[in-house]
């Protein structure tokens, strides 16, 4: 519907051509099904009724002007009130659900700009392929406006108006099938799109956008498995209740994989050497078609040729370049086997990658120049720290300068006036000889001004307080930025579990050269306030898997309520407790717990492994935290706990350290501890002592103090992809008046050294008990350790995301000390006491998605174990279980 404005010059008054002076405009969105397009032609006309009367008639409107559309000026528009909203087209949706979307209202006066923000807020929703809206008079109320103006004896009256939204509901969706592919089956392809982030919602309005990207995205997964072809068409079939389904009808297409990659070009380094630079498109390598490495995508081809490129200029080539590669598909002829052996013709990538190395280049010298304040100074290493890694004569690498350049940055400048270091700027020009074929490079330092936190600011919906992100965050307003302290408080935000990990798009930090200010804003994804998650891992006692159940913010002070059961075939522990955080508006933390254990340990011996004893331990405790540094925190606790131990078989005084041998032994503990935990992220530090009884009650004199260091390495000559892993770990525990309770012992096993169950660490001690006819029997049984020691190395290959394997050696043993023990003390078998173990083999390790923790499988040879036969006083013959190898698996990562 078209409507025009006329303009009348003499008097300035506007009024519409229609007879009857009915004043309309339309307004309107449309999209059509298919891939995402911007929102149709959007046209505003609204009409107002003529100032002067139509007593004085209508004067004839003057041609429209061609071109020349748009909204009105204000001036133009209606005068009238708003009397009805109606919503027109609407079959599932109720009005009342969209009035509570739009902002106009009935008995307000009409506002155009009001109207145009509730066409795009109704279109927002995406539950409607069309939105517009239609502005008119209500005819019944015409002739009181026209006998009101006619006889002039009362005001002329406004003219009330409808407005009419014209709604097109979108289909609701009520299924999804995907037809026709023999590589993913649904679970695999709805996986798929949920990593890619694609929702298809049913009972819901069918989004055109998201079955379009599902489409893309289905396309996109075969690919990537190798299926460069694959065609996907996407078709809505109508069901009853006015619904459509979405089928996805896929072919595969055939399998195209990689066959040779070559090189055209290349003298410096070989074809192999090249190829191992290759990440993604590798067929050489071992096991390629199971890893994955015979796909080509355009996308993994491009990352290999930028490795490769980074590869030459990081040994002495700057001006080399990897050229566009040539990928052809051929037909080779290829074995196969089922149903019987043949040769049958297939489709394979060849793909030739040329390259122009240019000249070899090498470092000739390093020049510091230095623009510092005057009273400023620096450690005198500066120019040791550039040159160990630019030595002359070495060849040139991109990497080694950026490195320099970085640790020129991080050397510490002070002036006597500054409490604090100054903040500096290094520019790396290095400079190439041809003639020579080498490189001089400048450094350019400079004193800058050091950028402070202006703002910080929180998007997204939110239930949590601004206090609880900024508590996190570790940057603080008005202090320095520190890149490394956002990349820390991220980090942090996200490991308590009810933030979801911020993208790299999700942080925007402006930097205001002029001011030398920083605003960083973070957009946030709240997971909820509760969060139920599969707990498990491997300790001392077996094996575990549990649930726990977080709290977060019931009452309203950031406090976390915890529910944990976690239990095995030798364990079980139950824990309620409470923990706040940012107590009295420090970072420190504080927890109360209540827990009960219950532990079965099934320990070697002659009589097969068997359970030596039942220990049930419950009580209370009290912690507190406090974050010393960003990577190191300080904690403190507080326990009282009571233990019942029932003794499952008979032993004498030496093996359980409790006198008279009895049946059952009640102790109770009073202790307090500290630990000190230091995390990078690459390296961890945890050191840990607790003592009990003295003058803090109980029966049980005990200390307790455990040491563990481990370490992750990017291994160099894989340029970081693999990684070297290590770790160092010692715990004791030893009684300075009365008995060392069984329970309280250390029984070492495969937490320390994989292939060896729980209990082998540990030395034999001789147990004696009567046979039937009263003759002496004895037998072996292991009594525990006071002190275990290990190491662990592993050499970790990424497979597919969130698998890997690893190789690995452990060597540990474990040792009962006579001192640490108390006045009964078992007897030893000669030989068994601190004997060395060690283990060797493979682990298979997979992230499991959703509750995100770690499957571990390995196999284990154990070159080093007891393997010896022990004589016994009776004459009987004790043989150690250790195995020869071992097949194991574990939740949870060994370090």
């Amino acid at each position: 519907m078209r409507t025009k404005i006329v303009s009348d010059g003499a008097t300035g008054s506007r009024c519409a051509t229609s007879e009857l002076g009915i004043g309309v405009g339309v307004m309107s969105f449309r999209r059509a099904w298919g891939p995402p397009a911007g929102a149709a032609a959007l046209l505003v006309l609204l009409l107002s009724a003529c100032a002067t009367g139509f007593s004085q008639g209508l004067a004839p409107a003057p041609e429209e002007t061609p071109g020349k559309s748009g909204a009105p000026d204000d001036a133009a528009r209606p005068v009238g009130n708003i009397q009805q909203i109606e919503f027109v087209g609407l079959q599932r949706i109720a009005a009342a659900t969209l009035r509570a979307h739009i902002t106009s209202r009935e008995g307000q006066p009409l506002d155009p700009a009001r109207i145009r923000n509730d066409v795009r807020a109704l279109d927002r929703l995406g539950w409607f392929d069309s939105v517009s809206v239609v502005v008119e008079e209500i005819p019944a109320l015409l002739a009181d406006l026209r006998l009101a103006s006619a006889e002039r004896t009362v005001p002329p009256l406004e003219p009330f108006l409808r407005v009419l939204f014209l709604l097109e509901e979108r289909p609701f969706l009520a299924g999804v099938e995907f037809r026709g592919s023999h590589v993913l089956s649904r679970e695999h392809i709805r996986a798929l799109l949920a990593e890619k982030g694609v929702r298809l919602r049913e009972a819901a309005p069918a989004n055109p956008t998201e079955l379009w990207r599902a489409r893309r995205g289905i396309e996109r997964g075969l690919a990537d498995a190798g299926y460069p072809r694959a065609h996907v068409e996407m078709r809505l079939e109508a069901v009853p209740t006015a619904a459509v389904r979405a089928l996805f009808e896929i072919r595969d297409g055939p399998r195209i994989t990689v066959a040779r990659v070559t090189f055209a070009g290349n003298h410096a380094f070989s074809d192999r050497r090249l190829e191992r630079q290759m990440k993604r498109v590798t067929p050489q390598v071992p096991l390629a078609g199971l890893r994955g490495k015979t796909v080509y995508t355009p996308e993994r081809l491009e990352e290999d040729l930028e490795r490769l490129e980074n590869f030459y200029r990081n040994h002495g080539y700057p001006e080399a370049r990897v050229g566009h590669a040539d990928v052809q598909v051929s037909e080779m002829r290829a074995r196969g086997w089922l149903p019987w052996p043949h040769r049958r013709s297939v489709a394979r990538y060849q793909i030739l990658i040329p390259v122009e190395e240019g000249k070899r280049y090498r470092w000739s010298a390093v020049t510091l120049e230095r623009e510092l304040g005057r009273n400023a100074s620096e450690k005198p290493s500066a120019e040791l720290t550039a040159s160990r890694h630019l030595k002359p004569g070495a060849p040139y690498s991109q990497q080694e300068l950026e490195r320099a350049r970085e640790m020129l940055e991080r050397v510490k400048v002070r002036t006597p006036a500054e409490t604090r270091p100054l903040a500096r700027e290094v520019d790396a020009q290095p400079a190439f000889d041809p003639a020579t074929s080498t490189v001089r490079v400048t450094f350019r330092i400079r004193e800058t001004q050091p950028y402070t936190v202006r703002h910080i600011e929180f998007l997204g919906e939110r239930r949590f307080s601004d206090r609880y992100y900024r508590r996190r965050i570790l940057l603080k307003e008005g202090e320095s930025f520190h890149p490394e302290k956002l990349e820390q408080g991220l980090a942090q935000l996200a490991r308590a579990g009810f933030v979801r990990p911020p993208k790299p798009e999700d942080v925007h930090v402006h930097f205001d050269e002029r001011s030398r200010t920083a605003d960083v804003t973070i957009r946030v994804e709240e997971i909820g306030r509760q969060r139920i998650s599969l707990v498990g891992g491997h300790g001392q006692f077996g094996s575990t898997v549990g649930l726990a159940y977080n709290l977060f913010d019931l009452l309203g002070g950031e406090e976390l309520i915890t529910g944990h059961l976690e239990g095995g075939p030798e364990s079980l522990q139950a824990l309620l407790g409470v923990a706040k955080e940012g107590l009295f508006g420090t970072r420190a933390s504080l927890g109360l717990s209540l827990f009960q254990n219950v532990i079965r340990p099934s320990l070697p011996g002659q009589a097969g492994r068997q359970r030596l004893f039942t220990s049930r331990s419950s009580g209370v405790g009290l912690g507190w935290t406090y974050p010393v540094t960003p990577h190191d925190s300080l904690g403190f606790n507080y326990q009282l706990s009571e233990t019942l131990t029932k003794f499952d078989v008979s032993l004498p005084s030496g093996i359980s350290g409790l006198p008279g041998s009895p049946v059952r032994a009640s102790t109770s503990s009073r202790s307090i501890g500290l630990r000190e935990t230091r995390d990078t992220g690459r390296t961890r530090l945890e050191a840990a002592a607790s003592v009990s009884g003295g003058w803090l009650g109980g029966s049980e004199n005990l200390l307790r103090s455990s040491f563990e260091y481990s370490r992750l390495t990017a291994d160099p000559l894989s340029d970081g992809r693999n990684t070297w892993a290590f770790r160092g770990t010692l715990a004791g525990v030893s009684s300075y008046h009365g008995e060392l309770p069984l329970h309280a012992r250390l029984f070492g096993g495969d937490q320390f050294v994989r292939g060896f169950r729980t209990g082998e660490l540990t030395p034999y001690a001789l147990a004696e008990s009567s046979g039937a006819q009263g003759t002496a029997v004895f037998q072996a049984q292991s009594p525990g350790a006071d002190l275990v020691g290990a190491v662990n190395s592993e050499y970790r290959v990424p497979l597919v995301p969130r698998a890997e394997v690893a190789g690995f050696f452990d060597a540990g043993s474990g040792w009962l000390l006579p001192g640490w023990l108390g006045p009964n003390r078992p007897t030893l078998l000669r030989g068994t006491n601190g004997i060395p173990r060690a283990s060797t083999g493979l682990e298979l390790r997979w992230r499991l998605p959703v509750i995100e923790h770690t499957l571990r499988v390995h196999y284990s040879w154990n070159p080093l174990r007891l393997r010896e036969t022990l004589s016994l006083p009776d004459g009987s013959r004790f043989r150690p279980p250790d195995r020869h190898a071992a097949l194991g698996w574990a939740l949870g990562s060994l370090f």
